[in-house]
């Protein structure tokens, strides 16, 4: 999903896990006014909407909120829109478990800002070299239980490849998961909680806006599909193929909650986005 290209866009890509752009929950939306990387989240109940997965459900729900948005919006004002966009779409009683999911980075050309709502990657000069993203505590935990199981298999001879296609680590962390939507948005949950937009209101202590100094001309955002998020597109993929090779499975460098499947381009879905910001 690449939108209209009004602001200007130095590069951008979108590849999807399965390579099957159909199936691909992460999508790039540019306006006059915003540019926006959404990450979908991946299925893991089987739920569809309207015939599609809840990542792609919610994606397109925020591209639209996203599109429609009031060019001198807040942060929080457009948290309530997508929120609201999703929430409109859905029954009013479904359990966080089965609400379709989206996280985003979006920069505010007016505002010359940047939102980050989720665990996706923002990225400018005098910013931490890999670009800044929040992970959630839930899939650290998970992400570490995973791994030691993939290692006890791996130190009892099992392969690498055995593992890639019958990962018993990924089954054994998904009802962790699962169970684990019940942070998402919940002001009760402590250091549990975390944001994205489900439909729910996010608490306002959830997302974060970065005033972009006026020094910066270039702004990165990307999702989690990078695990190292770089000044160029090209430095971006360099990294993660290197980490790919390194570790197929993410139970070392990559760690995380699921590794890349046989035939897969990578363990998640994966977008880039590198805007100007010095003619905006």
């Amino acid at each position: 999903m690449n939108g209209d290209h009004s602001m200007e866009v130095v590069e951008q890509l979108v590849v999807g896990k399965l390579g099957d752009a159909a199936a691909c929950e992460d999508g790039i939306v540019v306006t006059d006014a915003f540019a926006a990387v959404i990450d979908g989240s991946t299925d893991k109940t089987g739920d569809h909407y309207d015939g599609a997965t809840g990542g792609i459900f919610a994606l397109h729900a925020c591209a639209e909120a996203v599109r429609s948005l009031d060019p001198a919006a807040t942060m929080h004002e457009a948290v309530t829109h997508l929120t609201q966009a999703l929430s409109g779409r859905l029954p009013a009683d479904l359990p966080p478990q089965h609400r379709p999911t989206a996280v985003l980075a979006v920069y505010s050309r007016l505002r010359r800002e940047l939102w980050q709502i989720g665990d996706v990657s923002i990225w400018h000069a005098g910013l931490q070299p890999r670009g800044t993203r929040a992970v959630k505590r839930i899939d650290q935990h998970a992400a570490t239980l995973r791994s030691a199981i993939l290692h006890a298999e791996l130190a009892n001879g099992a392969t690498a490849s055995q593992l890639r296609a019958d990962d018993p680590g990924r089954r054994a962390i998904v009802p962790l998961l699962v169970a684990g939507a019940v942070f998402c948005n919940n002001r009760h949950a402590g250091d549990w909680a975390y944001p994205a937009v489900n439909g729910v209101p996010i608490p306002a202590g959830l997302v974060f806006a970065r005033q972009v100094p006026a020094r910066v001309t270039e702004v990165v955002l990307a999702s989690d599909g990078y695990p190292q998020v770089l000044p160029t597109l090209r430095e971006s993929e360099q990294a993660l193929a290197g980490l790919l090779a390194a570790d197929p499975l993410c139970i070392g460098p990559l760690l995380g909650t699921k590794g890349v499947l046989p035939g897969s381009a990578s363990y998640d879905d994966r977008a880039y986005l590198r805007i100007r910001t010095g003619t905006l």
